[in-house]
This record gives structure tokens, sequence and C-alpha cells, in this order.
């Protein structure tokens, strides 16, 4: 080019291109490679047992007295970037998950799934006590506030093990079974209140089939309820499983709206059901 110059000649199109040879471009190509892996996520410091160096002020920074858990510090893990996406590395939750899964037994995390239904039956119990409201509120509140209550409440323990603990969630069986165990809490509860408390014999026009009817219809009411919304959390448990990333409760939001709407119905045609069977 620059003998071209000289020559009085004007340089052809695209010869200074032509001088750049096939090293200059593996050069590029070698730089570029570098820089892919430098600025990687897997080439944090703190995922190889490094890091900064602190500031000294740390010291006298104040901390928080409650410690971080492992689940937190893999919930923040670079490699749990949205921007990753799928085609990202395996998040570092999904890792954690199978690691922690390796040391539980299975008598314990069967344990851990009853405790977690029979603390959610009597948690939702205060929708129970609400709904003794009269009038129009009362009426609105069963229908529409109290099952969206009751029904979020009975899932809530397993929904505390998904944030949690998932490593003791191995199966699909673990949400049908504590939705089951909670809704049968929750209704022997509600049953024994609606029972001895809302309703005395004199009350209705035979306290026998009375008795018999709160135990049985209701009660299935509030098991297929809460069926319905477990298969939201089993949605939830398989997408955390497939893509080792936190639990993304908006997958169960179908399967919730549904048994609420479920639990909703009921309520609303056991009012004239109630007069019909029951009134004196």
């Amino acid at each position: 080019m620059e003998r071209a110059l000289r020559d009085g000649v004007p340089p052809r199109p695209g010869a200074q291109q032509t001088r750049r040879g096939g090293g200059d471009r593996l050069r590029d190509g070698i730089e570029d490679g570098v820089k892919d892996e430098y600025f990687s996520a897997n080439n944090e410091p703190a995922l190889h047992g490094g890091g900064f160096k602190a500031d000294p002020a740390e010291r006298r920074a104040d901390r928080s007295r409650v410690p971080r858990g492992n689940i937190e510090a893999a919930r923040d893990s670079v490699l749990n970037e949205p921007a990753l996406g799928a085609t990202g590395p395996e998040g570092q939750i999904g890792a954690w998950i199978a690691e922690r899964r390796a040391a539980c037994s299975t008598a314990g995390n069967v344990a851990v799934t009853l405790a977690a239904a029979l603390a959610a039956g009597p948690f939702a119990v205060v929708g129970a006590f609400l709904s003794g409201q009269r009038g129009w509120s009362g009426l609105a509140y069963m229908v529409f506030f109290a099952p969206i209550i009751e029904e979020l409440l009975k899932q809530s323990g397993m929904v505390f093990l998904l944030e949690r603990y998932p490593y003791r969630l191995f199966a699909r069986w673990q949400f049908v079974v504590s939705a089951v165990v909670a809704a049968l809490c929750f209704a022997v509860i509600e049953n024994l209140l609606y029972t001895g408390l809302y309703v005395r014999p004199g009350d209705v026009r035979s306290w026998e089939m009375f008795v018999v009817f709160r135990w049985t219809v209701p009660t299935a009411m509030h098991v297929a309820a809460s069926v319905v919304a477990s298969l939201g959390l089993v949605r939830v448990w398989r997408k955390q499983q497939a893509d080792g990333r936190p639990a993304d409760l908006a997958a169960a939001f179908g399967y919730f709206v549904a048994a609420i709407a479920v639990h909703g119905v009921y309520n609303l045609l056991a009012i004239p059901l109630g007069y019909v069977l029951f009134a004196r």
C-alpha cells in the first residue's frame, strides 16, 4: 500500500485488509477467547477459593447477627443470573440440593413432610375463625377471601420446604400426601368448631344429619382443593429439579386458582344447601 502511494498509484480496495494475514486473525481470535474466559461467570474469584481483599474499614462495619445459610449463598451465586438462561451452566442451587439430598434419609424426609403438613393444617384454621362473620361482609369473605387464605395456608408447609429445604423433597407424592394430611387436620378442627361452637343441636332440623354432613362433604371438598393446589407445587418442584435454579412459585399459579375456585363455589352453594337441608 505504501509503495503504491509513492508511485502515485491509488491503493487497491481491501489492500490493507489483505496485508492483515492469517497471523493477525489468529492473534485476534486468541485474544477474543482469552477475554471470553476471563469475563466468564466461571472465572469469578469467589468460585475458586479466592476473592478480593477486604477493605480495612470492613472490620468496623456493622454486620448482621443472622448468619447466611447455604441456600442464600447458592441463590445469590453469579451462576444463577437470569441472563445466563437455560444455556448457562447448572445453577449452584441444583448442585447444592444434590449434595445435601445425598446426606438425608428417606425416613427423615418423610418425617419432615408430615411435620410440614401437620403445621400447615392448624395454621390455616385462622380462616375458619374469621368465617364466623355475619351479614354481607361475612358472605363476601366466605366466597372470595376465605378460600384464598385457606388454600394458600394449607400449602404453606411445603412452600417453606421448597424455599428453605428443597433437598428434603425427592418425590411427587410428598406434596400430595402433605396436602391430604393438612386438609384433614384443617377439616377436623373446623368441624369441631362448627359442631361444638358455631351450631347447637337446637339450631338445625336434624343434628345427626348435620354432623354426618359436616364430617363428609366439607372434608372431601378440603381434601380435593388441597390436592389440586399441591399439583401446582409439584410443577414448581419438577421445574426446579430440571433447571437447578430457585423455586419459581409462579408455575403453580393456575393450580392455586383452580383450588380456590373449587373452594369458593362450594362455599357459595353451601349457603342455600344448608337452608334446604337443615333449616328448622
